[in-house]
């Protein structure tokens, strides 16, 4: 009977230990963020906890809002890049690294909630999916470059968003039928309408 008793006196411990927690964490939730109201996607994702002047801490975002977060933005990769080298192959070079960079940023958020024992379950999901998603994006964008170049281009960069395509394309002379021929190739490739794709000559 010992024994019962002291899984007992733990179990209740627990169970009212994990009540005072959520009733902390709804009551920070309706004083920072309204019932209904979701983040922006594009949203910068906040810490998984800031702490304010008066020493308090608040909880962040939840997990649901920021695994649906976009990522990269493709004018923020490409200011970066042409701040580093306004043309040439060295364009190309800074734009990937840049991509890159801010896309690793991005998995290792998605891996934080995935891997997070307090992420929620539709979190978790939702994270996972977005990984899954960036990988084949990733995978898809190689391809798509190479393509490009085979076709008698001298370079290409491209970038793939949740609702966007952004080529950039290194030649000489670049005019409507060069940019129908890469649009269709995009198009077959990523399944995107051709509104969605965007194009940038770089010399």
């Amino acid at each position: 009977m010992l024994k019962i008793g002291e899984k007992g006196r733990v179990i209740i411990a627990l169970m009212l230990t994990f009540g005072v927690l959520a009733y902390l964490v709804q009551g920070d939730r309706q004083g920072t963020k309204p019932a209904g109201v979701d983040l922006p996607l594009e949203r910068p994702v906040q810490q998984a906890s800031q702490p304010d002047t008066s020493g308090a801490t608040k909880v962040a975002a939840p997990l649901k809002d920021q695994a649906a977060v976009t990522g990269p933005k493709a004018e923020d990769i490409l200011k970066e890049a042409s701040s580093k080298a306004e043309g040439g192959a060295a364009f190309f070079i800074e734009y990937r690294l840049e991509r890159d960079r801010q896309r690793s940023q991005h998995i290792a958020l998605l891996k934080q909630i995935i891997d997070n024992p307090n992420s929620g379950g539709e979190g978790k999901q939702e994270a996972q999916k977005r990984l899954v998603e960036l990988t084949q994006q990733m995978d898809l964008e190689m391809q798509l470059e190479k393509l490009i170049v085979a076709k008698g281009y001298k370079d290409a960069a491209v970038f793939i968003q949740p609702n966007a395509v952004n080529v950039i394309v290194m030649a000489d002379k670049f005019g409507d039928e060069d940019a129908n021929k890469i649009g269709d190739l995009v198009y077959r490739s990523t399944g995107r309408p051709r509104e969605q794709i965007s194009m940038i000559h770089k010399k």
